[in-house]
């Protein structure tokens, strides 16, 4: 595979990832309003924008609608939902040969329904409407995907894409909520705020189904922390990840290959052996950390070895 098309493959991924992920924040968050007080929904929005742009508001700086319009249709925010999307396609049109055209239509019409959206049209109605019925169509979009393509080297340039960038959106997203819970003066979660960051995770009913519905900041931690077998945990991504790398560049080096599968087996492992007993204890926010760490390392090692390299390397 040219590493140009393995190139454009991984950041469509990375980009639908992200743009399904916002679009999941915004619209929880907007349901969830009118079941918090001022100062705990204020709290909850300034999460939500640090995990999606890592600025942090003061409580004075919140607003509902502002924020919404920010993260979702503002072109100049490049973490905006309608630039992730126009990434997406953009990245999705330089590799129209190496996809099938459900996957392209299925993107495109998507980018050109929200395209032209304004905050004025929705927030009169029911605004998270919108962004319920755009995961649903990146669902879709997931699903044609899956269904319509050929399981070969470039989908799992695709899968690696996905679940680097998983790993790393709910890494953020837990790291935030227990850094508050753990921060004195910070305004700690509630009981609500971690049952809005299960769905922020899609987690809310396959945890009730494993915990019933006793929702405990430590329970939370290790479902979506070690949990092998939902697919937004971070131990079920690292296990997708590394599965990917032992099929992409079947061709190359050993040596090229092991530096970046060598980075990936040391994160599976931290993983695989967490106890979260330990973490609770407090270092649940270092142990994070280090695994959003560990997957940028992976990031740049991985263009190192398959995508950036050049000529002598392979000579």
């Amino acid at each position: 595979m040219l590493s140009r098309v393995a190139e454009s493959l991984y950041w469509m991924s990375r980009y639908v990832e992200r743009a399904e992920h916002t679009a999941r924040l915004i619209a929880v968050k907007l349901d969830s309003m009118v079941e918090q007080s001022p100062d705990e929904a204020a709290a909850s929005w300034g999460r939500v924008v640090q995990a999606l742009t890592g600025e942090k508001l003061e409580a004075h700086q919140v607003d509902a609608f502002a924020i919404t319009r920010r993260l979702a249709f503002d072109t100049e925010n490049d973490a905006s939902l309608i630039n992730s999307l126009s990434m997406a396609r953009y990245n999705a049109r330089q590799v129209r040969e190496a996809l099938s055209n459900e996957v392209w239509e299925n993107l495109n019409r998507l980018y050109l329904r929200l395209s032209p959206v304004t905050m004025d049209s929705i927030w009169v109605h029911t605004p998270a409407r919108l962004f319920r019925e755009a995961l649903e169509d990146m669902h879709a979009l997931e699903g044609v995907t899956y269904s319509t393509l050929s399981h070969g080297e470039g989908w799992y340039f695709l899968e690696l894409g996905r679940h680097i960038e998983r790993v790393q959106l709910v890494g953020r997203l837990l790291n935030l909520h227990f850094n508050a819970a753990a921060t004195e003066g910070a305004v700690s979660p509630k009981y609500f705020d971690w049952l809005v960051l299960l769905k922020f995770c899609t987690a809310f009913e396959p945890y009730t189904k494993r915990y019933t519905a006793s929702i405990r900041p430590q329970k939370i931690a290790e479902f979506l922390l070690f949990d092998a077998e939902f697919p937004h945990s971070i131990c079920f991504s690292i296990d997708r990840m590394t599965e990917a790398l032992a099929h992409v560049a079947p061709g190359a080096a050993p040596a090229r290959r092991a530096a970046v599968e060598r980075l990936a087996g040391r994160l599976k492992s931290a993983v695989d052996f967490g106890q979260i007993d330990d973490l609770m204890n407090g270092g649940i926010d270092s142990f994070i950390a280090d695994v959003i760490k560990q997957c940028e390392q992976i990031h740049h090692q991985l263009y190192q070895s398959y995508i950036t390299y050049g000529a002598e390397t392979v000579l």
